[in-house]
């Protein structure tokens, strides 16, 4: 009986008898069986109500303003004072499947949330502008929401980016408003949450990662283009673009304090509004699953950046424009730098092989001397001797530079390696009487550093050269002392 009331429910809608028995998946020959049948025989008044009311609307009308961007309440509302209509759900199903009537329902699974499971956060989309009084310059501030899946309840900020820093600054407010940390936290696939995301591999932004590690939270990010993943955020965002952004869209802000302050109280009084059907209010609901969450960690999360680099034959690796040491036997090799406001750490395939407090300023040498060689490995060292062949082709000059500064007392040899693999590197763009030159200069004035050299280098003059900037004067317009006898 229940196969053919439906069957007289979807006959008006999709109209062929063909696309009845697709849509509900059974054989067309028991479509055509009840086909004839009156609605009446079911004792359906509602579907017979249905069908003289959806026939009076004009949904190419109702499908025309939609795309204007009219809301399908608000027609729904509009229809509603003319003909005497059902519910707004049974008027939204209508709506789509005159939209589309080919286009089978889409069928959606009820899914038990878990208390304390779930965190879902997004980025709206949508922005405000703030107004700096100072310079009259239009900022843009970006929304960020985080709702829990069990009771809806959801937190909001604004900030100026969606970058990393802001990002996870932003879930660190969430969790801490909380007060709790729930199991997952299920993200967007933006880049600060998701490196590359294929079919069945996710891969995560190692600064997210390990602010989940800090939390103790799993990252269960959600699938590329599937915004029913994370429903309960997409629903808390459109609560705010309706509410909030609605009310306050004709005010000026002149700070982004001033912004979430505003949202701050409104989300007050919203979380401790009565929600329809559930009968309590978000902040009750909380409470109700707060005891189900994990506590929040003891310490602060650091905020680390990453970089893969090469080890440079001296035994260091260069970081923001600094150099640190790590040991010899790892000369050559890719490693990753993970570097905090204090801290370096080096790792090569997972082990730390190095650690560095953060050098002040720019072209500073951090280094341990235990990662340099033996000093019995220095005569067979391939790049001291390969440096010393080169110096002695260019000139005596810049041989002794370079043994002068592979020489330096209390310096390791390979100390000063770049330094003189930098000198030797003038040979391709300046001469190399030039270069003798600027050796010969540094060597007399002790400036043994790359700079000076290069310097000396790019001003030497030869005499020819020296000769032909003369100015050519003639003897009959020199003035002589004493004058012409």
């Amino acid at each position: 009986m229940d196969l053919q009331k439906e069957i007289q429910f979807l006959k008006p809608l999709l109209k062929h008898q063909r696309t009845v028995a697709r849509h509900l998946g059974i054989n067309r020959e028991t479509v055509a069986k009840y086909w004839k049948k009156r609605a009446v025989d079911f004792v359906l008044p509602e579907v017979s109500l249905a069908v003289r009311w959806q026939e009076k609307i004009d949904w190419e009308y109702v499908q025309s303003e939609g795309k204007k961007g009219v809301s399908i309440k608000t027609l729904y509302q509009e229809f509603a004072h003319i003909e005497s209509l059902p519910t707004y759900q049974n008027f939204v199903r209508h709506f789509r499947l005159h939209k589309n009537p080919e286009k089978l329902l889409e069928i959606s699974l009820k899914i038990d949330r878990i208390p304390g499971q779930t965190l879902e956060v997004d980025y709206s989309g949508d922005r405000m502008e703030i107004l700096n009084p100072a310079t009259g310059e239009i900022l843009t501030a970006e929304l960020f929401v985080a709702a829990l899946s069990f009771s809806s309840y959801f937190y909001a900020e604004f900030t100026f980016t969606q970058k990393l820093p802001e990002f996870l600054n932003s879930c660190k407010n969430a969790l801490e408003h909380i007060g709790r940390v729930p199991q997952f936290m299920v993200s967007d696939n933006c880049l600060v949450a998701v490196t590359k995301a294929e079919e069945h591999d996710v891969y995560l932004n190692k600064s997210f990662s390990d602010f989940c590690h800090h939390y103790n939270v799993i990252a269960d990010p959600a699938r590329v283009m599937r915004p029913k993943d994370k429903p309960h955020v997409e629903n808390s965002i459109g609560v705010i673009q309706k509410e909030f952004f609605q009310e306050y869209r004709h005010r000026t802000f002149t700070s982004l304090l001033e912004l979430n302050l505003l949202l701050k109280k409104y989300l007050l009084d919203k979380m401790n509004q009565k929600m329809p059907g559930r009968g309590l209010s978000r902040s009750e609901l909380l409470a109700l699953e707060l005891p189900k969450m994990g506590d929040l960690p003891t310490t602060a999360f650091e905020l680390f950046s990453y970089k893969k680099c090469k080890v440079h034959p001296d035994c260091h690796v260069r970081f923001e424009r600094n150099f640190y040491s790590v040991p010899y036997r790892f000369v050559g090799k890719e490693v990753e730098i993970k570097c905090s406001a204090k801290m370096i750490y080096v790792y090569f395939e997972a082990e730390e092989i190095a650690v560095h407090l953060v050098a002040p300023g720019h072209n500073y040498y951090t280094t341990h001397d235990g990662h340099y060689p033996e000093n019995k490995l220095i005569d067979s060292n391939y790049h001291i001797q390969s440096s010393l062949t080169k110096s002695k082709k260019i000139g005596p000059n810049t041989e002794a530079l370079v043994m002068r500064l592979f020489a330096i007392p209390r310096n390791h040899p390979l100390r000063n390696l770049a330094k003189v693999q930098g000198i030797l590197g003038l040979a391709v763009k300046y001469k190399t009487e030039a270069i003798e030159y600027g050796a010969e200069a540094a060597l007399e004035s002790n400036k043994l550093n790359y700079n000076y050299v290069k310097s000396c280098a790019k001003n030497y003059r030869s005499f020819k050269e020296i000769k032909t900037l003369l100015p050519n004067r003639q003897l009959e317009f020199a003035c002589l002392q004493g004058g012409l006898e």
